[in-house]
């Protein structure tokens, strides 16, 4: 079934219409994404102020004129879906949770952000440094033994202090070296989105810590369940009981070593529980959950729906995001998910990509007040098979990056209106190494962005070996 559209005034908007269009760029609002469900009084009003008309599609949401239609997904199955632009709060999904406060969110405290080059060897040494010491605790909590709590601490703080001073170069060290498929990794990307989300709003860096920590350490209780239920992708009711009760191991493991604070145990607790009530294992929901415990919990369930080892069917981190700000007052708290998004932008660090050229790159660094125009590393087809060459792309200075596309045989770049990601790419459809890409990048970081900074394209040159950041793409290479 073809999309219907409306086009109507904003200040007529209702809570349950959904807003597939603006009059002016989603980038240019305050919206993390392409396309809204309206829920609030809140969205209606920022409607408002930021357009003068919307287009509403009425598969998807409530119809302007109260009128009867049919989703695509109900066309199939012959069942007509009635939608009304009178939905009452509860029709539209929203369960009223007067207990909670809203989030704080306290701009500029972290202000100086030193560059990626500056970063890079501070953030391998904590990377490295705390990944030992999560290990270790790991391994002497899963058999019962007194571990230094201590270390972690210290090794959590020094990961905190990193991603204040620059939460790219952590980022990407996290995301593209660690390629193993222990929990351990998921736990520590998860915390580092945590850490990333409490920095943007502005967390006093003890809450900071012991956010880190509780996420780190929330999966631990895994190790008391066999193997094969972990591994198993559908659990039948009994099995996934059974599988629940890792976050009660968890919290006893923890309890029993006696070092660790009540605050970090209690993140480990409620971070499976949901603003719905839908979680376990006590099923609480709203305030009644710890804040920590609910960035955790967000935290965990992005870096599951992104990342490959950890989801059976990973999508691109733009559709990540568009899941996760679905669940927003249901399994999350409206305004976390919001500023959640917001402070990982659509393009995390280590995203693959697609510029409006047709040129395929890797996100390697953002830019605080401009998250769609982030440094792009671009692959260099012309030269590909002879060098593996790269070149890096400041997408904030759009005349700058079309010049040295041009220049590196990228005729396209000059007749393309605008210069910008056209989409971001899931990984699974192209031949990318991307520890190859992380090894030579960060050899060369250095060198790429001082010559960057000082307006310099030169393009590095490595071993196409080494490199080999794509391969075998010829005809797939441009899409």
């Amino acid at each position: 079934m073809s999309i219907k559209q409306v086009k109507i005034r904003a200040e007529d908007v209702t809570i349950g219409m959904y807003v597939s269009c603006l009059d002016r760029p989603w980038s240019q609002t305050p919206f993390p994404i392409q396309g809204l469900l309206v829920k609030s009084p809140k969205e209606i009003s920022a409607l408002r102020n930021y357009c003068d008309f919307v287009f509403i599609d009425v598969t998807k949401g409530a119809s302007p004129i109260g009128t009867v239609v049919t989703d695509a997904y109900s066309a199939k199955s012959g069942q007509g879906k009635k939608i009304i632009s009178s939905l009452t709060k509860a029709q539209a999904g929203i369960t009223e949770k007067s207990d909670v406060t809203p989030i704080e969110v306290k701009r500029n405290v972290y202000t100086e952000v030193v560059p990626l080059s500056s970063e890079v060897a501070h953030a391998e040494k904590a990377l490295l440094q705390l990944r030992g010491q999560f290990t270790l605790a790991a391994k002497q909590i899963a058999k019962g033994r007194d571990f230094d709590y201590q270390l972690l601490k210290d090794a959590v703080a020094d990961m905190v202090n990193s991603v204040v001073r620059c939460p790219d170069a952590f980022t990407w060290l996290l995301r593209l070296r660690l390629k193993d498929q222990h929990t351990h990794d998921h736990s520590m990307r998860a915390a580092l989105w945590a850490v990333q989300f409490a920095r943007y709003i502005g967390m006093p860096k003890g809450d900071m810590s012991v956010l880190c920590l509780g996420t780190l350490l929330k999966d631990i209780g895994k190790v008391k369940l066999p193997n094969g239920l972990l591994r198993k992708k559908r659990r039948t009711p009994e099995e996934n009981k059974e599988y629940q009760q890792f976050v009660e191991y968890g919290v006893e493991m923890l309890r029993a070593s006696k070092n660790v604070e009540p605050r970090v145990i209690s993140v480990v607790r409620y971070h499976c529980e949901r603003f719905d009530g839908s979680g376990f294992p006590e099923g609480i929901m709203g305030g009644k959950i710890p804040l920590l415990a609910r960035i955790a919990g967000i935290a965990t369930t992005y870096d599951a729906i992104s990342n490959p080892q950890e989801s059976e069917d990973p999508v691109a981190p733009s559709r990540a995001v568009s899941l996760l700000y679905n669940m927003r007052d249901k399994k999350f708290q409206d305004d976390l998910v919001v500023q959640f998004i917001q402070s990982i932008g659509l393009y995390p660090t280590g995203t693959l990509v697609e510029l409006t050229t047709g040129d395929v790159g890797v996100v390697v660094e953002q830019h605080a007040d401009s998250r769609l125009t982030p440094k792009v590393a671009v692959f260099n087809q012309k030269k590909a098979k002879a060098s593996g060459e790269y070149i890096l792309l400041d997408l904030k200075d759009e005349k700058q990056s079309r010049e040295a596309l041009m220049s590196s045989g990228v005729a396209k770049a000059r007749s393309v209106s605008k210069l910008a990601i056209a989409r971001d790419l899931e990984l699974s459809g192209y031949d990318v190494d991307i520890p190859a890409v992380t090894t030579i990048f960060m050899k060369n970081t250095s060198k790429v962005l001082d010559s960057a900074l000082a307006g310099d394209q030169e393009v590095v040159e490595t071993s196409p070996k080494k490199f080999g950041m794509f391969t075998n793409l010829k005809d797939r290479f441009r899409i």
